[in-house]
């Protein structure tokens, strides 16, 4: 009984650390980013980055991406190129999947 207790709580651990990761890196990368003019809001798109041996971002993928329109389609690999540029230095998790959002 222990041994699921302790799993649980280091799930929930695990959980809350990368939720924190995500608003970090949202709010970091967001105040660096351009967004591009002809992006409807709001908007999220799901990125996955890799990090080189000096954690600096080595790559950056566009995983998913929201609204489907042919606008946005054309502005996530602006927004993957901002990302790698904007990447806040002391992250360590590799490699790290996060979803940046855009309200109105």
């Amino acid at each position: 009984m222990r041994a699921v207790v302790v799993l649980g709580l280091i799930i929930c651990a695990g959980t809350a650390r990368a939720s924190e990761l995500e608003v970090l890196l949202s709010e970091k990368i967001g105040g660096c980013l351009v967004i591009p003019v002809d992006i409807a809001t709001p908007f999220k798109v799901t990125f996955e980055v890799t990090l080189d041996k000096v954690d600096k971002a080595q790559t950056v993928a566009v995983v998913a991406y929201e609204p489907h329109s042919e606008s946005m389609a054309k502005a996530a690999p602006i927004l993957a190129h901002g990302v790698k540029r904007c990447w806040p230095p002391g992250i360590k998790t590799n490699p790290v999947r996060f979803t940046f959002s855009m309200d109105e």
